[in-house]
């Protein structure tokens, strides 16, 4: 008797269907729920008790079937509900791309919700409580950035709104500029 193609064929219907099954599978037995972030891909996310954080995973399933090859893969990161009721990335995994064996894609997902968890859940705390996370600059600071006040933090996100808005529209501008001799 031979032993069942497991290999993900992604331009197959019906390895994509099998692959989105055994993920919301392993994902329900892990005790994650699925979190209603909007359209588009399902995620689920399970909540780090007495932490504020959640491990989030980014499926790469529609509907009832992962998407195509190429378009993106399995991502795997923790996310901190602040004191002011955002929510702050504050860690996260490489990406599991859906390659090789349907049950060796879900082992790896699986393997990345385990370290992201256990990093979330361990890693180091601010002295207000909240837990820390590794800047562009490459330091570590708190997820509520608890060293700003209200009024700064609010000064902060309206500069960084009116400059992205900024930014954008003179990119814009300078990309249909003409420059003559």
């Amino acid at each position: 008797m031979s032993a069942l193609n497991t290999i993900c064929d992604s331009g197959s219907i019906h390895h994509r269907q099998v692959l989105a099954l055994d993920i919301i599978k392993k994902l329900e037995d892990c005790g994650f729920e699925e979190a209603f972030l909007g359209e588009g891909e399902r995620i689920y996310q399970r909540a780090i008790p007495d932490t504020g954080i959640n491990v989030r995973v980014y499926t790469s399933v529609v509907g009832m079937e992962a998407r195509e090859s190429g378009r993106d893969a399995i991502r795997v990161c923790a996310v901190y509900d602040t004191r002011d009721g955002d929510t702050r990335g504050i860690g996260s995994s490489t990406r599991v791309h859906r390659t090789g064996d349907i049950h060796a894609i879900v082992d790896r997902m699986h393997q990345r919700m385990r370290l992201v968890w256990k990093d979330a859940a361990t890693g180091e705390r601010c002295t207000c409580g909240a837990p820390k996370f590794k800047a562009k600059s490459g330091n570590f600071v708190c997820a509520d950035i608890c060293w700003l006040s209200d009024e700064e933090k609010k000064a902060s996100q309206y500069a960084r709104k009116t400059k992205s808005v900024r930014g954008t529209s003179r990119n814009v501008w300078q990309r249909s500029r003409k420059w003559t001799v």
